[in-house]
């Protein structure tokens, strides 16, 4: 028994931890990211509303510079699209929003999170929409269509964990 624990103890002196330095930070990233981390549904909301501003936000930046627009969906790995109410090219869900703002006779649109269950009636990702509106002359709003931004839930945890 001695000389097996000897043996081991010889091993594991003799690898000699040949890891580079870029390794060892790779696993250490690695091993940051299977971490379990304890996330709410309020924090998961909560950090789809921050991601949703934020990229519109930016994209409000760009002033419609399509190019830019481009390549911010591409760096994030999201879905943007805008939808004008009539338009034919909405998703189903997408066609729901519009037609709830269309009905809402308050007139106080805001932005809104809806969960978007998957084949299997899993919750996998989040859909961000913020209405864009005009204000008219008699006061009251008219809508000219709506963001719709698509976040992968699973990427939004892994924001929260990291913060956590």
């Amino acid at each position: 028994m001695k000389i097996s624990a000897f043996l081991f103890v010889f091993l594991l002196f003799g690898c000699g931890g040949s890891l580079t330095d870029e390794q060892r930070k790779q696993m250490k990233e690695n091993m940051e990211l299977n971490k379990i981390v304890r996330v709410t549904d309020a924090e998961i909301t909560e950090a789809a509303f921050e991601k949703g501003r934020e990229t519109l936000r930016i994209i409000e930046s760009f002033k419609g510079d399509s190019t830019r627009i481009d390549s911010l969906i591409k760096i994030n790995n999201e879905t943007i699209r805008y939808i004008r109410p009539g338009i034919s090219n909405a998703l189903e869900l997408e066609q729901q929003l519009v037609d709830a703002y269309l009905a809402d006779e308050s007139g106080s649109f805001r932005d809104n999170v809806q969960e978007v269950r998957n084949a299997d009636g899993d919750v996998d990702s989040l859909l961000y929409s913020k209405p864009d509106v005009t204000k008219l002359s008699d006061g009251s709003d008219q809508l000219n269509g709506v963001w719709n931004i698509w976040l992968r839930k699973k990427e939004l945890v892994l924001e929260i964990g990291k913060t956590k």
